[in-house]
């Protein structure tokens, strides 16, 4: 089974509104994802917050775990994705992130690292130099590139 770990803030959830909303796309990924994939949140944002708003978007039920700043220092330290995915074989994971913390503690962990640049505020080359394996704009993009890339372990 492919692992996929999600970074929430400019991945899952746009936070340059008022109200922060999931980006389009991503609840259909997720969805899709689900079928033959497992889902974990490593994310900067507290525990509860990530959970009302997994919960408020009817996903919380999706994600096999989460790890946030409350369970494991935080990013770019591994010991969150050491926590949810202990000792899963390393060519069955990726991390999705729009971040340099998220490349780079995927980088560290020796896993996949999917740069995520549907977040206006993501730069290419930005998640490139910090080590993102490909680049994405589109959440739906995901899939295919999973699929084809990750062993099924």
């Amino acid at each position: 089974m492919r692992q996929v770990v999600f970074d929430c803030d400019g991945t899952l959830l746009n936070t340059n509104l008022v109200r922060p909303v999931f980006f389009p796309g991503i609840k259909e990924l997720l969805l899709d994802l689900a079928v033959d994939c497992q889902l974990y949140v490593w994310t900067a944002r507290g525990r509860a917050s990530t959970l009302r708003i997994l919960e408020e978007n009817g996903v919380r039920h999706l994600f096999e775990g989460i790890s946030t700043p409350d369970d494991a220092p935080g990013k770019p330290h591994i010991r969150g994705l050491v926590d949810l995915l202990g000792e899963t074989p390393k060519k069955s994971i990726c991390v999705i992130g729009d971040s340099s913390m998220d490349m780079t503690g995927a980088r560290n962990f020796g896993v996949t690292a999917i740069g995520a640049i549907w977040n206006v505020n993501a730069s290419a080359s930005y998640l490139r130099e910090a080590g993102a394996d490909f680049i994405v704009s589109d959440p739906l993009e995901c899939s295919t590139l999973i699929r084809s890339n990750l062993t099924g372990a």
